[in-house]
C-alpha cells in the first residue's frame, strides 16, 4: 500500500501557535484525505487535537496555549466502484509517518551579511546580529575563487557580535556568507559577501634569461591571476638580496610577464628574482636566477643524419649553440673538408624568434663526390657578442657507391625459373668490389595461398604473403651459394613464390632484391607402409618403415619418419631422415599398453613431395602398469645375423601386475575475472595444464622384485615414463610411499605423479 510523501509542517504566518502542513500525492480517484492532529505538554502523553476530513492536500491547526510540540498524519481515501455486487474502493493506503513540530524550536532571522578583510594570510568575517533569542550563534562559510567551499565555523554571539578568522592562500578570491543557530533550528544564509583580493601568489620561477646584447638581459616569467605589477630586483652577488641598498630593481605592469634589463656589467655574473604585488601586499620572491653576460659560447654539439652516405644523397648536417650566457646563435662557421680541400661557410641564423633557437642545420649534396670520398666537418658559433666558440669535434662521413646483389637459381651454371626438382642452388653476387659483404639473409614468400601437408603429416594452410623459409648467414663469400634441400622447405607444386634475399656491407649499407620462381615437378604419392612387432617382457615395440612401389620395389630418394601417436592426439617423433632400406629397424620403448599406433611419414629428397601412412592401431593388450627410467635405446640392422653388443633397449623397469586404483587430475591455468555489468565471469586460459594422477596397488608381502624395483623408483632423482592399461603414458616426476605391517599379507603403495615435459 502507498503513503503520501513529502509531509511538511511550517507555522502559519502570522501568529504563533497555528501551524499549517501540506503534502504530495498523485494517484487518481481520491476522494480526499483523513488527517489527525495531535499536541503534548511535556507531560508524557499526546493528546487528540483534531481529527478532520479534507479534498485538498493542505490543513491549519491551531494549537492550544499549554502545547510545546504537535504532530500531524494524513491517510488518502480512495473512490469506490461496483465490482459484481459490491462497492470496492480503487485502491488502499496507509498513515503517513508522524511529522512533529516544535514551538521552542521557530527557525531564527537571517542575520546582516558580513564584513570580510583580509590581512596577510589571515581572513576575518565579522557580523552584527541584534535578534536577542537565547543561546544564538552564528555558521560562517568561506568561499574561494566563486567556486569552491573552503571551510566552515561556528561561533557564539557575544554583545549580538560575531567574529570568525581562518588561513587562506595568496593569489586567490575570498568571499563569505552566514546563517544563525538557535538549537537545532537554523535560518537561512544571507547573501555572499563582495570578493576580497588576498596578496598575489608568489611567481612560479622565470622561465627564460637570456643576454640580449653585451650589456643588456631580458627575463621572463609565468603571470600571477591578481597581481597589479611586478618587482624585479637583480644584483651581481646572491647574498645581497634582501639588503635595503645593494639589490638594483625595477617595476613593470601586470599586463607584460617579462622585462629587458639594460646598462649591466659585462662579463659579470647577474642575480635576477621576482614578486608580484597588488593593492593588498606583495608576494614572496621567486627562486632567483643567474647568467654571465658578454661571455662566448661552448663549443656547438654535431650531428648527421648518417656516417655512411650513397654517393647522390644529400646529408644533413646539425648543430646546436650552446651558450653560456643564454643569448641566441647570431652566425655559425662550418668548415668542410672533402677529399683534402678545405672551405669554411659562414652562415647567418634566422631572426624569427620563433625558429632562431631551434636546431641549425646545412644540406650537403654528394652527386659530384665519388665513391671514397671522406667528408670531415666541424662548426664553431657566436652570440651577442662578436667572440666565436672553440671548434667542435672533427666528424667524417663517408661516401659509398650503392651497394648491389645480383641473385638467381641455378641448374648447374644455367639460370632457371622453374624449379622442377631440389636441390634448389642460390647464387648471390653483391657488389662494389670496394665494399664486402658480411651476411645474407634469405626468405621464400608464397605469391598464393594454397593447402599442403607438413612434415608430419598434417594438412595446414598456407596464406599469400606468407614466409615458408627464412635463414641468416654469417659469411663473407662473394658470390654466396647455397643449396636448399626437402627438408629445409616445403614447396608444392604449381606455386609460384618469390626468393628475397638481403646482404649487409662493411660499409654499414645494405642491398635488397628478390627473384620469382615456380614449382613444376613431378609430384609423386607414395604408400609408406611399416611392419610392427612387441617384446612382450620389455613391452618394446619394433618398427620397420619403409616405402614400395606398386611392384614392391623400394623407392629411391626418399626418407622414412616414423611417429608415435600418443593417447592425447599429438605425435612423438622417433626417427626421421632414415633410409628406405628393408632391414632399417627402430625400437619405441614406450608403445601404448592397449594399442601401439604409430604414423610413417615418406619424404622426397627430389621434390619434397610428403606422404603418410597411419598404420592401424597394434594389440599390445598389456594389463600391468609400466613405469621406466634411467634408460638408452637404438636404432638396428635387422639382416645382422650376429649378436648386438648392445641390445636396442636397456633400463630399469617395474612392473604393477595388480588391480590398481587410477585417480587423474588436470588443473588448467585459467584466470576467471569477474566484471561489473556481467552476469558471469570472463575466462582467460593459459597454457599450463597441470596434469597430475594417484595410483594406489596393494603387492604381495613376499613379492621381492616389485618391492626391490620400488625402493630403487622411490630414490630415482629423474623422470619416469609410466604407463598404465587404458592407453595413457607419458614422462613424469614420481613419489613412492609404501608401509608395511608386520602382520599383513600386503603392501598398500601409493604413486603421486607429476606429468612434465619430456623426450621420447
Amino acid at each position: 500500500m502507498a503513503t503520501v510523501k513529502n509531509l511538511k509542517v511550517d507555522l502559519q504566518t502570522g501568529t504563533d501557535r497555528t501551524v499549517f502542513a501540506k503534502w504530495e500525492w498523485s494517484k487518481k480517484n481520491t476522494e480526499n484525505y483523513s488527517v489527525k492532529w495531535h499536541y503534548y505538554t511535556g507531560d508524557r502523553w499526546w493528546f487528540v487535537g483534531s481529527e478532520t476530513t479534507t479534498i485538498v492536500n493542505r490543513t491549519t491547526y491551531s494549537a492550544p496555549e499549554n502545547a510545546t510540540a504537535v504532530r500531524v498524519s494524513v491517510k488518502p481515501i480512495a473512490k469506490k466502484h461496483k465490482v459484481g455486487k459490491k462497492n470496492v474502493a480503487y485502491w488502499t493506503a496507509n498513515w503517513a509517518t508522524y511529522v512533529r513540530y516544535n514551538f521552542k524550536e521557530n527557525p531564527p532571522t537571517v542575520p546582516s551579511v558580513p564584513t570580510v578583510t583580509i590581512k596577510d594570510y589571515t581572513l576575518t568575517a565579522e557580523v552584527d546580529d541584534y535578534d536577542d533569542t537565547l543561546n544564538k550563534k552564528i555558521e560562517f562559510e568561506v568561499v574561494k575563487n566563486n567556486s569552491s567551499k573552503v571551510t566552515s565555523g561556528i561561533v557564539t554571539k557575544k554583545r549580538n557580535h560575531a567574529t570568525f578568522s581562518c588561513k587562506i592562500s595568496a593569489g586567490n578570491t575570498y568571499k563569505v556568507r552566514c546563517r544563525a543557530i538557535d538549537g537545532k533550528e537554523k535560518s537561512a544564509w544571507t547573501e555572499y559577501s563582495q570578493n576580497v583580493n588576498t596578496i598575489p601568489a608568489a611567481v612560479s620561477g622565470i622561465t627564460g634569461c637570456k643576454a640580449v646584447s653585451a650589456t643588456s638581459v631580458r627575463i621572463d616569467w609565468t603571470g600571477v591571476s591578481n597581481a597589479e605589477s611586478y618587482n624585479v630586483e637583480y644584483t651581481t652577488n646572491k647574498d645581497w638580496f634582501d639588503s635595503s641598498t645593494q639589490p638594483q630593481s625595477m617595476s613593470v605592469p601586470s599586463t607584460v610577464t617579462h622585462a629587458e634589463v639594460v646598462g649591466l656589467e659585462s662579463g659579470q655574473e647577474w642575480f635576477f628574482r621576482v614578486q608580484a604585488e597588488n593593492a593588498q601586499g606583495e608576494s614572496g620572491w621567486c627562486q632567483p636566477v643567474s647568467i654571465i653576460i658578454g661571455k662566448a659560447p661552448s663549443p656547438p654539439t654535431t650531428w648527421s643524419s648518417t656516417t655512411t652516405a650513397i654517393a647522390g644523397e644529400s646529408i644533413t648536417l646539425y648543430w646546436v649553440h650552446n651558450s653560456e650566457d643564454n643569448s641566441s646563435q647570431t652566425f655559425a662557421e662550418l668548415e668542410l673538408t672533402v677529399g683534402g680541400a678545405t672551405q669554411i661557410i659562414q652562415i647567418a641564423n634566422t631572426t624569427d624568434e620563433d625558429e632562431k633557437d631551434k636546431t641549425s642545420s646545412y644540406t650537403l649534396n654528394t652527386s659530384s663526390y665519388r665513391e671514397g670520398t671522406k667528408i670531415q666537418w666541424r662548426v664553431r658559433t657566436k652570440g651577442i657578442i662578436n667572440v666565436y666558440s672553440d671548434w667542435s669535434i672533427k666528424r667524417e662521413i663517408d661516401v659509398y657507391a650503392p651497394p648491389t646483389l645480383e641473385l638467381s637459381i641455378r641448374n648447374q651454371n644455367e639460370t632457371i625459373n622453374i624449379l622442377s626438382s631440389f636441390p634448389m642452388n642460390v647464387y648471390a653476387l653483391a657488389g662494389p668490389n670496394t665494399q664486402y659483404p658480411i651476411g645474407y639473409h634469405l626468405s621464400i614468400i608464397a605469391n598464393e595461398s594454397y593447402e599442403t601437408v607438413d612434415n608430419l603429416g598434417n594438412e595446414t594452410w598456407i596464406n599469400e604473403g606468407a614466409v615458408v623459409y627464412s635463414q641468416h648467414f654469417d659469411t663473407v663469400v662473394r658470390p654466396f651459394t647455397i643449396s636448399i634441400s626437402a627438408g629445409d622447405v616445403n614447396l608444392d607444386n604449381n606455386i609460384s613464390y618469390t626468393l628475397m634475399c638481403t646482404v649487409s656491407m662493411d660499409s654499414g649499407l645494405s642491398a635488397e632484391t628478390q627473384y620469382g620462381f615456380t614449382v613444376e615437378w613431378t609430384d609423386e604419392e607414395y604408400e609408406p607402409d611399416a611392419e610392427i612387432g612387441i617384446d612382450e617382457e620389455s613391452i618394446v615395440a619394433y618398427i620397420r618403415p619403409y616405402c614400395e612401389d606398386e611392384e614392391g620395389n623400394l623407392i629411391e630418394n626418399v626418407t622414412i619418419s616414423v611417429y608415435r601417436r600418443e593417447f592425447d592426439g599429438e605425435f612423438t617423433e622417433l626417427v626421421t631422415g632414415l633410409e628406405n632400406t628393408r632391414s632399417g629397424y627402430i625400437t619405441d620403448p614406450h608403445p601404448a599398453l592397449d594399442y601401439a599406433r604409430y604414423r610413417i611419414v615418406a619424404m622426397s629428397t627430389l621434390t619434397g613431395a610428403v606422404s603418410y601412412y597411419d598404420a592401424p592401431g597394434y594389440p599390445v593388450g598389456e594389463s600391468a602398469i609400466i613405469i621406466q627410467w634411467d634408460e638408452e635405446w637404438m636404432s638396428f640392422d635387422g639382416d645382422n645375423e650376429d649378436e648386438l653388443v648392445e641390445p636396442p633397449w636397456t633400463g630399469s623397469l617395474l612392473r604393477l601386475p595388480y588391480n590398481v586404483d587410477v585417480s587423474d587430475n588436470n588443473s588448467i591455468d585459467v584466470a576467471l575475472v569477474e566484471y561489473i555489468g556481467r552476469k558471469h565471469p570472463v575466462s582467460y586460459y593459459g597454457t599450463q595444464v597441470g596434469q597430475t594422477a594417484t595410483w594406489n596397488v596393494e603387492i604381495e608381502r613376499d613379492d621381492e622384485e616389485t618391492l626391490f624395483a620400488l625402493r630403487r623408483l622411490s630414490t630415482w632423482m629423474g623422470n619416469a615414463y609410466v604407463r598404465e592399461p587404458s592407453g595413457s603414458g607419458y614422462w613424469a616426476h614420481v613419489a613412492v610411499s609404501f608401509s608395511q605391517k608386520h602382520c599383513a599379507l600386503t603392501i598398500p603403495v601409493t604413486l603421486n605423479i607429476t606429468r612434465v615435459e619430456g623426450g621420447v
